[in-house]
């Protein structure tokens, strides 16, 4: 139908195309109608622009890979694009002043200089995707956000939910819970016949398990 909508009426594309739209808005979710008074009382933290994770991801539900596109196949989730920041609000609570804001960034084309709160130091690897798609005992479905970002979606300002957050034990403490990670652990300290530790199997026999205690997992 959309194909077709070039080669009709001015009237019939202009009918063919609000009934297209009306019915993306049913299916859509209801977004929180929220004013300037409403926003006033969220915290400002220390962002350029007061963006509730409380609001999108829990409220409205926005899933937490719409906004950082690239966390399921790259090393870093990344930060937003403000396109699509606009994506939504040219349409969606457009006369907030800190919606104004964004709209600000994007017509001035400049990002949007958003402070990083969950940092590890320059020496240490954390590949987002290797996370989100594992598939293990303990993580079947991948990992989730919360595990290491704790309730994001109840966050108005984000901030550590653990202080931890990054150390070296706390990640090794989630890395040992994986099944089998003991087991080679325990097999490196006992052998130098790298093709032993190479084919090293998980106690169940049936695949390979990756060296999660190893010094190059992480620092590389």
């Amino acid at each position: 139908m959309i194909r077709n909508v070039r080669n009709r009426t001015p009237l019939r594309r202009f009918m063919t195309v609000s009934i297209l739209l009306g019915a993306i808005l049913a299916a859509a979710p209801a977004f929180a109608q929220l004013t300037d008074a409403d926003v006033e009382k969220i915290p400002a933290g220390a962002q350029p622009i007061k963006f509730s994770h409380r609001i999108h991801a829990g409220e409205n539900q926005i899933d937490c890979q719409y906004c950082h596109i690239y966390a399921r196949r790259s090393s870093t989730s990344g930060a937003p694009p403000v396109a699509i920041c606009v994506g939504c609000h040219k349409f969606v609570a457009t006369d907030l002043a800190e919606v104004k804001k964004v709209m600000g960034y994007w017509e001035r084309k400049e990002p949007i200089p958003w402070v990083k709160i969950h940092d590890v130091p320059d020496f240490v690897r954390f590949p987002h995707h290797k996370h989100l798609n594992a598939n293990n005992e303990t993580f079947p479905d991948g990992v989730a956000c919360q595990a290491c970002h704790g309730p994001i979606e109840t966050m108005d300002v984000v901030e550590k939910a653990d202080p931890k957050f990054g150390l070296m034990g706390w990640c090794l403490n989630c890395h040992l819970e994986i099944p089998g990670t003991l087991e080679r652990k325990r097999a490196i300290a006992s052998t130098t016949d790298p093709k032993k530790l190479k084919n090293y199997m998980h106690p169940s026999g049936t695949y390979v398990r990756p060296n999660l205690t190893d010094c190059l997992t992480c620092h590389y």
